[in-house]
């Protein structure tokens, strides 16, 4: 028997988290954002199109989609799922405010800013925001690798704006994104573990 790799995602994630975990960091640490921030900063001009497109990852945006998915998954009788989605959704983002609270990093300096902030910068909550809601989504409507595909792909977008923003460095959204896929990681293992069986979450096997 043979198991797609898209019905098994929770290695990847892990392990792709931790890396871009490491990896911010390290940028952190090693005195690499100051000049990639200045690389890759857009001028003043470029950027009203750009916060149209970063407050897609925000939570105002990403909070209600998450609700919606879940009033959806409990219409249809999916209560487990919905459960494990508001979850995994509200201690990811408690815990990434937390982090921001431990953290305490500034962020880049305000006169680059081409948006108002107001937290504190390490990680980015809207590079793991994003990556936690789409892969999310992704799980729970097809687990196809389009669709993963698609989840990374926003989440990629979303954090290239916050620093094309200038309001994060770039370890902020490195570190954001490590940290969305590792929490996705861990949460639909844990779902695996603990919620009964047949789940949709639940590897499907496939006979060769």
């Amino acid at each position: 028997m043979s198991i797609a790799v898209a019905d098994r995602p929770s290695s990847w994630m892990i392990v792709g988290g931790l890396l871009l975990l490491a990896l911010g960091f390290a940028c952190w640490w090693l005195g690499a954002d100051l000049p990639l921030h200045r690389a890759l900063r857009l001028a003043g001009s470029t950027a009203p199109n750009v916060v149209l497109l970063t407050d897609l990852g925000g939570f105002a945006v990403m909070g209600p989609l998450a609700l919606a998915t879940m009033v959806l998954l409990l219409w249809l009788r999916r209560g487990a799922d919905a459960l494990w989605l508001a979850l995994t959704i509200v201690s990811g983002r408690l815990a990434v405010e937390g982090l921001k609270l431990v953290m305490m990093r500034p962020r880049p300096p305000q006169l680059d800013w081409l948006e108002i902030v107001k937290s504190w910068s390490f990680p980015s909550s809207h590079s793991a925001g994003t990556m936690m809601t789409c892969l999310a989504l992704a799980l729970l409507f097809g687990r196809s690798r389009v669709a993963m595909a698609a989840a990374l792909l926003a989440a990629l977008v979303i954090g290239w704006t916050r620093v094309a923003l200038a309001v994060h460095w770039p370890s902020d959204v490195l570190a954001g994104w490590g940290f969305g896929l590792l929490w996705m990681g861990v949460s639909l293992r844990a779902y695996r573990a603990f919620m009964p069986t047949p789940n949709p979450l639940r590897p499907i096997e496939r006979t060769s």
